[in-house]
């Protein structure tokens, strides 16, 4: 029996106040391993609190997927003007930078979905807007559930998202940052009605990232879909270092 594709799931680092003191926590909500568990594939949980160990982390994997941040109130934006990426959470930012250029470097499948698809874009170059509210941009952090969908995307033709999800789909926002330039061999292929980046695809292998969290969509069966590409390109990517690594032991 071929063994299933193990993609790790980053996990946000947080904390919480125990008996006086202050106690650092992992959090996930378990959507994304249930939607890496039903496309096929293994979810392994991959911590952000230490860079040790990254690349044998990396080794045991098929794929890796980026998650969301936790969430950041408006009034952290009011405390602290014109935030960079890595000042909303500074140690899993420098761990998931380095996982993502080292996967980017083997050519594992790589996917981010929100704060994991800025991650992506700015560890290989892209840029960021700090704060999407200026210039007069509507709200991208909404109040309703995330399976609520608030505003549609114009996604680009001949595009992986396109042929799965269509042209304009529907779909979630929680969001006050955003990519406004993406990464050297990567290119847009969503944005949201003011004009903002919501996905960018690789031109080579498997690379998606999505501003949106389709890990709350997938009773949709495009997005369903993407989840099924990314763990399938996975079980490739498995399959082609394994064959890499007999060959090398046969030398």
């Amino acid at each position: 029996m071929s063994r299933r594709p193990r993609v790790g799931i980053t996990v946000h680092l947080g904390a919480v106040e125990r008996q006086g003191r202050e106690e650092a926590r992992f959090e996930l909500t378990a959507r994304y391993a249930q939607a890496v568990r039903d496309a096929g594939g293994v979810p392994l949980l991959v911590p952000t609190d230490s860079a040790e160990g990254l690349e044998s982390t990396l080794d045991a994997l098929d794929g890796l997927l980026l998650s969301g941040g936790g969430s950041l109130p408006a009034a952290y934006f009011e405390a602290n003007p014109d935030p960079t990426l890595r000042q909303t959470n500074p140690v899993r930012y420098d761990v998931e930078v380095a996982l993502v250029r080292s996967a980017w470097e083997r050519d594992m499948p790589l996917m981010g979905i929100c704060r994991g698809h800025q991650t992506i874009a700015e560890a290989l170059g892209g840029e960021l807007i700090r704060d999407v509210r200026g210039d007069g941009r509507p709200e991208h952090y909404q109040e309703d559930a995330p399976t609520v969908r608030t505003h549609a995307l114009a996604v680009e033709d001949g595009s992986r998202l396109a042929r799965l999800v269509g042209s304009a789909p529907a779909v979630n926002s929680f969001h006050r940052q955003a990519v406004v330039r993406v990464p050297a061999g990567w290119r847009v292929v969503a944005r949201s009605p003011d004009g903002l980046v919501e996905a960018m695809e690789a031109e080579r292998g498997f690379g998606v990232g999505c501003q949106f969290h389709p890990e709350w969509l997938v009773e949709e069966p495009g997005f369903a879909a993407l989840f099924a590409e990314f763990v399938a390109a996975g079980a490739a990517f498995g399959a082609s270092r394994k064959r890499a690594e007999a060959l090398a032991a046969r030398e």
